[in-house]
């Protein structure tokens, strides 16, 4: 009788373990969406706070600039990488997911052109959001030369009706100004919406260190706010304003309508 109890709760472990195996392994990737500068780095450093989630930064990046297939020719004077592909990066994500709960952070102008329903079915979407009006003099003071399609509004918007035909359902749509007006509430319905616990101490932290690299190409420039932070936080910079400069308005008329449509359905309504 005792070898038989012994022997019943074996097999019920090891139905419980394969189970918790399946599980882990049919867990979609939760995907951030979001344009440059909308504090969806801030986001993902929250994220990571929680200890729970391997959280990557903007694995499509490389396939956009350095791969073979890229579609932007930035740096020209580069040896092109065909570990950096679409398909061998998507297959890298793949492979970390089925051993990790993972989180990516990502803009979807880098891979638009790639998302095809198998695409679409691998992840859980959600969107941030912000505001082109204050998108954009940011942007332009990091990179001058942008152009619309760096932008990013357009295909954000794109990929949000293809989830939205594919699912039947409206992704999570989160404002990047609500993440400072109002952190908890939205983390914690974000949270809800994809089926992890809140975690009230990530919404602080201690900003990364210098020597803490936080994305691919993390030059200085790109992440300063975040590392003087502790938190989601407002910061006053004395960008030129939209109408000060014909350039930024005439991408803010080309990205605001985009915009204007994905804010329709973000957690919190916003003028």
């Amino acid at each position: 009788m005792p070898t038989l109890m012994i022997f019943v709760k074996q097999q019920i472990l090891f139905l419980l373990l394969n189970f918790l195996i399946r599980a882990i392994m049919n867990q979609k990737i939760i995907g951030l969406w979001s344009t440059p500068r909308s504090r969806s780095t801030a986001f993902m450093w929250m994220i990571k706070q929680r200890g729970d989630f391997l959280v990557l930064y903007e694995p499509f990046w490389p396939s956009a600039y350095y791969s073979k297939e890229r579609i932007f020719n930035r740096v020209p004077d580069i040896t092109p990488q065909a570990e950096y592909n679409y398909q061998n990066v998507l297959q890298d994500l793949k492979v970390k997911s089925q051993n990790n709960r993972l989180f990516i952070k990502d803009f979807p102008y880098y891979f638009i052109q790639i998302v095809n329903n198998e695409f679409i079915d691998y992840f859980q979407h959600t969107f941030l959001i912000r505001n082109p009006a204050q998108m954009l003099p940011s942007y332009y003071y990091k990179m001058p030369d942008l152009d619309f399609e760096e932008c990013g509004y357009k295909e954000l918007f794109e990929l949000f009706n293809k989830v939205v035909e594919r699912t039947g359902k409206i992704p999570i749509v989160i404002n990047a100004d609500d993440l400072v007006e109002n952190t908890r509430d939205i983390v914690k319905e974000y949270c809800s919406r994809i089926g992890i616990p809140f975690m009230a101490e990530a919404l602080n932290w201690n900003p990364p260190s210098n020597s803490n690299k936080i994305g691919w190409w993390d030059n200085g420039i790109w992440h300063d706010d975040l590392r003087i932070s502790y938190g989601f936080q407002n910061t006053e910079k004395s960008y030129l304003k939209i109408h000060q400069d014909q350039k930024l308005l005439s991408l803010y008329n080309l990205c605001m309508p985009y915009y204007e449509k994905l804010n329709e359905y973000c957690l919190l309504q916003r003028k």
